[in-house]
């Protein structure tokens, strides 16, 4: 994967300030997907929407990744004269920033990964339970060599809410193996934490089980940014995820059937429905879209407005239903279509309220 991503690179495949290297981006996706699967194993589970949430930063991350890891490398593509290096000249000038960021730094990162993604699930544990067990214990480091830097705040035990805990937290050090346990036993006297050398790391100054973040926006990758990453980012981890969805729906609801309390024909799904779905655009493109794998439990819960005729070109289409639905607040209507042969089929979903004009007035 990393010789097909350098030769994409030198031989200038994509745009490297405004786009993203797909073999690399689904490589680290993948590390960090894996870590974070790793890390919660043996922990109480977190809800879906919290795991959905930390694939996604996962996958922004590892395109941050990804965008400052060939833009060094396409920095190095030209000779002094201006001049395009031999490909193998280049690959050895490279080597060192490949060794660094698929090696070394990536083990770090994983290793990380795995304690910040079990601290996340713990935490949600924790506010499910803090009614019980109030207070969090701050648990040694399990490492034969520990950093001094977390020793002060060794059995630390305050309540969850504590400002303390915004400020520091196990895991705000790489590789650190510190933890937290939640407990009822008293509270203890706060640190003093007033030093500079007891400050998290950069980009791990969040805490993942509030925000579901492995790593923070204070990480180089994304602090120090090249230009256009943060655009190259956003179009990256959506047309992945429009691509994950898709696969999925088709596994899950191509060739099912929806059900309305006051509609009386069945609604098939397609593969043409999936689609249709997830091509369409939406003020909350994102939300719309992940909405699909939920569509068997919620079709039922929309407000039927009614049908007119279809007014588009398309052959065989006679009527379109509409059904309101509400996503983040707002108002949306998913379509409907009845063909001449009898056939009623998801078609889409819109927000724009046009879509009504097509009603037929009673």
């Amino acid at each position: 994967m990393l010789e097909l991503a350098l030769r994409n690179i030198y031989n200038r495949k994509f745009n490297p300030m405004s786009d993203i290297e797909q073999h690399l981006f689904h490589e680290f996706c993948k590390v960090f997907n894996q870590a974070s699967v790793n890390g919660m194993n043996d922990v109480p589970k977190a809800d879906d929407d919290f795991i959905e949430a930390l694939k996604h930063n996962n996958a922004v991350f590892a395109a941050f990744k990804t965008h400052r890891m060939q833009n060094d490398m396409a920095k190095q593509l030209l000779d002094e004269n201006g001049v395009l290096k031999p490909f193998e000249q280049w690959m050895k000038d490279v080597s060192s920033i490949a060794s660094h960021q698929c090696k070394a730094w990536l083990q770090t990162e994983y290793d990380t990964a795995v304690l910040r993604a079990r601290q996340a699930a713990n935490w949600q544990q924790f506010i499910r339970e803090k009614d019980v067990l109030p207070n969090l214990l701050w648990v040694p480091s399990t490492s034969p060599n520990p950093g001094a830097d977390h020793m002060p705040f060794w059995n630390t035990i305050l309540p969850i809410e504590h400002p303390f805990w915004t400020r520091h937290r196990p895991g705000d050090r790489w590789n650190c193996k510190c933890d937290l346990r939640s407990t009822d036993k008293p509270v203890t006297p706060v640190p003093d934490d007033d030093r500079d050398s007891n400050n998290p790391q950069p980009g791990l100054d969040n805490n993942p089980g509030i925000d579901a973040r492995i790593f923070s926006d204070s990480h180089p990758y994304i602090a120090n940014a090249y230009p256009g990453a943060k655009e190259a980012v956003e179009k990256t981890v959506r047309r992945q995820e429009t691509k994950d969805i898709k696969k999925e729906a088709r596994k899950i609801l191509q060739g099912s059937t929806l059900t309305h309390p006051h509609f009386d024909k069945k609604i098939n799904i397609s593969r043409r429905s999936i689609d249709e779905w997830t091509n369409q655009p939406h003020m909350h493109y994102d939300v719309k879209n992940k909405l699909l794998l939920k569509i068997s439990k919620i079709f039922g819960e929309t407000i039927y407005r009614g049908f007119g005729k279809d007014a588009s070109t398309k052959a065989g289409a006679k009527w379109i239903h509409l059904f309101e639905i509400e996503i983040m607040n707002d108002k949306s209507w998913i379509i409907v279509k009845e063909y001449e042969d009898g056939n009623v089929l998801l078609y889409s979903i819109t927000d724009s309220p046009e879509i009504l004009n097509a009603i037929k007035k009673k």
